[in-house]
């Protein structure tokens, strides 16, 4: 993801496609966000979130080599882009998985896009160039 313009407040990092790279990840964005006032509940959706995307990335990402993340939080919002130099990949446009209601009839896999969907306040998809790039936002309050 070509880095967008920032405000002083704003932050940024990039990381190797690796799995490492999710626990990286999680932790630097969290040292960013203890400068906000951000109660335990919202940073768990926030950490849920991050991993499950860093995470798909580096289980799926073919050809990918690099995670960019970029973080603004304004008016009471957490606005967060993860990006990645893989093939065009929409995750938002995948179809949820079939509901179930017992464990013996859930599908394995698939259930971390419907999560994202339902964690975050709004999450869109852009092709940046030769980037991947998922706009997620979190209401703080």
């Amino acid at each position: 993801m070509e880095p967008r313009p920032l405000s002083p407040d704003a932050w940024s990092a990039t990381f190797p496609v690796a799995l490492a790279s999710v626990e990286q990840a999680r932790l630097a964005l969290e040292t960013y966000l203890r400068g906000f006032a951000i109660g335990d509940r919202v940073l768990n959706r926030i950490e849920v979130v991050l991993e499950e995307v860093v995470s798909n990335v580096v289980r799926h990402g073919h050809g990918a080599d690099r995670i960019t993340l970029q973080a603004e939080c304004t008016g009471g919002v957490l606005h967060l882009s993860v990006g990645d130099n893989g093939p065009a990949f929409d995750p938002l446009a995948a179809a949820d998985p079939a509901p179930f209601t017992t464990l013996g009839e859930a599908t394995i896999g698939g259930q971390g896009i419907p999560l994202i969907k339902r964690l975050t306040q709004s999450a869109h998809y852009a092709r940046d160039g030769a980037f991947n790039r998922l706009d997620l936002a979190f209401a703080l309050t």
